[in-house]
């Protein structure tokens, strides 16, 4: 049952995708009309940010949306393999028991054989329960990882509405106020400059947490090792002693 996480997490995470989608918007911002015209245009200039604004973030959720829709189809996937793999290992079990039995002729012989499925079983159960135990607190791990960026790309998605709408607003009233065309402009200009470079800035404080991610598949593969190597050592053992007792009863 393996995994590949660092496409699974990418996947997950994306790749940053707020300022993929923003950035249209970032580079007309910059590209106002002259400065003659700019007071005479300054509703069409802002109304056409503000919609561009609002395609990207609709955008931005509907990728959002596409991403929660196929983790949760990879999980439920994932789910039914792994269920799947383990009711025909204990088939398997069952049948290799059934052989053991056949072969079991004294009663010394049939009593090794039944520590041996009991050995064998609570191996299997333990592991499962491991197993099942990673697999739990990954996709925990995951998920807070997640919502961890999806928070902090909100905020910086905030902090640009934010800083843009003052910058129109602030635009919009140097125009009514009758400021001189040229500076209404440079003044807007500078304004989304600023905001430009604080979402820049923020989403390079975002890609930072994928940092965080390398702890997550350290932790998975420990725990999984640990289980694996556990389930072998108790099946080491099982084997021997089974093999031990007919050994001795031949």
């Amino acid at each position: 049952m393996k995994m590949n996480s660092n496409k699974f997490l990418t996947g997950v995470l994306g790749t940053a995708i707020a300022i993929n989608l923003l950035s249209p918007v970032l580079v007309f911002a910059q590209k106002t009309p002259s400065s003659g015209g700019f007071c005479a245009k300054v509703d069409e200039v802002t109304s056409r940010i503000d919609q561009r604004m609002a395609n990207r973030e609709a955008q931005l959720q509907t990728k959002r949306q596409e991403r929660s829709d196929n983790l949760a189809t990879r999980k439920s996937e994932r789910d039914a393999q792994r269920a799947k793999n383990r009711s025909a290992r204990d088939t398997n079990r069952e049948e290799h028991y059934a052989k053991l039995e056949a072969r079991a002729t004294t009663d010394e012989q049939k009593q090794a054989v039944a520590a041996f499925k009991a050995a064998v079983e609570a191996a299997v159960s333990t592991r499962k329960a491991a197993v099942d135990a990673t697999i739990s607190a990954f996709r925990l791990s995951v998920d807070e990882a997640v919502a961890s960026r999806k928070s902090s790309v909100d905020t910086a998605i905030s902090t640009f509405t934010s800083a843009t709408t003052v910058a129109v607003d602030h635009a919009k009233a140097d125009c009514a106020a009758g400021v001189d065309s040229k500076t209404a402009r440079e003044t807007f200009r500078t304004s989304m400059k600023a905001a430009q470079d604080t979402f820049k800035s923020d989403r390079q404080a975002i890609e930072k947490l994928k940092d965080s991610l390398e702890p997550i598949r350290t932790a998975r593969k420990q725990s999984m090792d640990t289980a694996i190597a556990d389930f072998k050592a108790v099946m080491e053992q099982a084997r021997a002693d089974l093999k031990a007792a007919f050994q001795t009863t031949q």
